[in-house]
Parts: structure tokens; sequence; C-alpha cells
């Protein structure tokens, strides 16, 4: 029973962080000038929003919902959507400290950032489990 309630956990988080990864990859990937507008930045150099966007569709978002289907046995995709959101989001809290934006609406910024905080943390807290036999 405690295993099937973990793993409901883990799929759960897999499945949040795959959905909001390729719904703000599609509009950073496809629309970054939207984005950029909404937050109040400048446009004349948004290609590492596109190409956030399509590592976040791409890793975090196909990567979390493959992984989603059997995370035991996709342990390895796991780690490597683990990897991506810890590594992303040490980026953009890094880059929030340090304030490296043109953006002027910070809720823009500070928002995804603590949602991406909070999967990052339920990524570590219920990664799988390795079963011994």
């Amino acid at each position: 029973m405690q295993v099937s309630i973990e793993m409901d956990k883990t799929v759960l988080t897999l499945r949040v962080c795959g959905w909001s990864s390729i719904a703000m990859g599609m509009i950073f990937f496809l629309i970054p000038e939207w984005y950029a507008e909404l937050e109040g930045a400048n446009t004349e150099n948004i290609a590492w929003l596109r190409n956030l966007g399509a590592a976040l569709v791409a890793v975090n978002g196909v990567g979390a919902l493959l992984a989603a289907r059997d995370p035991l046995a996709e342990r390895n995709l796991y780690d490597v959507v683990m990897l991506a959101s810890v590594l992303e989001t040490i980026a953009l809290g890094w880059s929030t400290v340090t304030w490296e934006f043109s953006a002027t609406e910070e809720i823009f910024i500070t928002g995804p950032l603590v949602v991406a905080a909070l999967v990052s943390i339920a990524l570590i807290a219920f990664r799988p489990k390795q079963i011994e036999g």
C-alpha cells in the first residue's frame, strides 16, 4: 500500500512537471515575443527564450510524461528530467537574485521560479526507489 501511494505521488509529480513544462515551453517556443512583452522585457534578443522553450517541451515535458507511464522502469529518464528541472531552477534562481532580466513585471519571473522550485523539490522527494530483489 505504501509503495502504491508513493508511486501515485511520483506519477502526479511527473504529470504536473510534464504538462506545465509543455504549456510554458510552447509559449516560449512559439510566441516568445508575446511573453517578453507580457513581462515588460525587450524583444531584441529572445532566441534564448525560444531555445529554452524547446528544451522544456522535449525534456521536462515529453520526458516527464513518458517517465510517468512507469517511473520504476523509466528511472534513468526520470533522473534526466529531474536533473534538467533542478539545473533550470537553479539557473532561474541565480538569474533572479542577480536580476539578469530586462523584465519589469517581476511576477512573470518569480511566479515561474516558485512553480519550478516546487516541482524540482517534488521530483527529488518522490524519486522512485530502487526495488531490491
